[in-house]
């Protein structure tokens, strides 16, 4: 499938919860998947963080800044909206949050948007927050696909149990009035995608890549390693070269394990929304 409009948004209130994370390696892979190849553009809405610089080596995005506090904000997020490309926007926490949703209502650059991405973790802080961002979406754009995404899930068997903000408490035990499925609309309670945590997002922002480029680029660390004298030469060298292959490996398990199929329910909402 071609796609090369596609205009996504990854926000939360609340800061930590992984929201540059989940655009950079989630987002951009899908939407890089849909350009076949072709950089995506990624834009990052906060003047007090720029995560993505951490992956200063990546190709799959055209990484640009956008200055929050500033009367010029309508007018940028809506020529960013009007752009044919498919397009990344990672909105900052807090204050930012706030400015951009409100620019992009006034605007009305909120109907350009094919998809919101609600990241969150499970303390129930997480919960009220993702809730709260819900709801603000939902009155600028009733109709705006919305997509939660249960970060850093420790056990995949379990992730009612760790995330019973979102499901409510299966036990029994508690009440579940805080729980997101019980506040949302009953079309978007399926809504939702859990990426494990795993140790490759850490490594692989070191390397200035993301996971999806480390688990599809086309390295033989083993034949290196193997070299004549390589090991007795340079140890450090041959340290490096193992931790690679590893991180490599891993990375492609990570892939086709969590990010693939979350790419896959991101690629099925815009068709549907196309």
């Amino acid at each position: 499938m071609i796609h090369n409009n596609a205009k996504i948004l990854t926000v939360s209130t609340k800061g930590g919860v992984g929201k540059s994370t989940i655009a950079i390696q989630l987002i951009a892979p899908a939407l890089f998947e849909l350009s076949l190849g072709k950089s995506i553009s990624f834009y990052e809405c906060d003047d007090e963080n720029s995560d993505s610089l951490s992956y200063g080596a990546s190709r799959l995005v055209n990484r640009n800044l956008v200055r929050v506090d500033t009367p010029f904000l309508r007018d940028e997020l809506l020529e960013i909206m009007l752009q044919e490309q498919n397009t990344c926007i990672d909105i900052g926490g807090n204050k930012s949050t706030t400015l951009v949703l409100e620019a992009l209502d006034s605007s009305g650059a909120i109907h350009f948007v094919d998809l919101a991405i609600i990241p969150m973790l499970d303390g129930e802080q997480d919960g009220l927050n993702a809730l709260d961002v819900y709801n603000r979406l939902r009155n600028m754009r009733p109709e705006l696909p919305i997509l939660f995404v249960l970060n850093r899930v420790k056990d995949i068997r379990y992730v009612e149990h760790q995330f019973d903000n979102y499901f409510g408490d299966i036990r029994g035990v508690f009440q579940n009035i805080h729980s997101i499925k019980d506040h949302i609309e009953e079309k978007d309670i399926s809504n939702y995608i859990a990426i494990s945590e795993s140790d490759m997002i850490k490594y692989s922002r070191r390397f200035g890549l993301t996971v999806y480029e480390i688990a599809t680029q086309e390295r033989d660390f083993i034949s290196r390693l193997k070299n004549d004298g390589m090991v007795k030469a340079d140890l450090t060298e041959a340290k490096l070269l193992s931790f690679k292959h590893f991180v490599e490996r891993e990375c492609r398990s990570y892939l086709t394990n969590t990010l693939m199929p979350a790419i896959n329910i991101i690629h099925s909402i815009l068709r549907r929304e196309a």
